[in-house]
């Protein structure tokens, strides 16, 4: 399973915003660390923060930042927020769709995927409890 360019920056703006610790930062700068447009990145953020996950100050020093803990941020979650339909194929106008179980198969693919998700937090991405070294090392 692929997830979208909207799931993508929205796990790296918070897995950003758990590294820079209580601080608020621009979205303009972590749009340019990591190469995404300020614009979508303004969306997305947005998003977030109509969720909880982010809390956002306009103005002269503003900026954003986590709203809870990395430990209250549920990988899963943020997923479901980002990715509310997310089929893995798109049946409408197949031939093939009556009496086929793929359709089934697919979804039960589709929530084993979410159950692995939903038992990390941003804190286990943080301190790399996926198998994973945060940051990542450059080779």
């Amino acid at each position: 399973m692929q997830l979208t360019r909207h799931s993508d920056y929205a796990l790296r703006l918070l897995i950003h915003l758990g590294s820079s610790g209580e601080g608020r930062v621009s979205i303009a700068s972590v749009a340019e660390e990591q190469d995404i447009s300020a614009t979508h990145l303004m969306k997305i953020a947005n998003g977030l923060a109509h969720a909880g996950y982010i809390e956002a100050v306009r103005g002269r020093g503003g900026g954003i930042r986590l709203a809870r803990d990395p430990a209250e941020i549920n990988i899963g979650a943020v997923l479901d927020v980002t990715e509310p339909r997310c089929p893995m194929v798109d049946c409408t106008g197949c031939r093939l769709a009556q009496g086929c179980n793929l359709p089934g198969v697919l979804a039960e693919a589709r929530r084993a995927f979410m159950d692995v998700l939903r038992r990390y937090t941003l804190a286990d991405v943080l301190r790399g409890r996926a198998g994973q070294l945060w940051p990542p090392r450059a080779a």
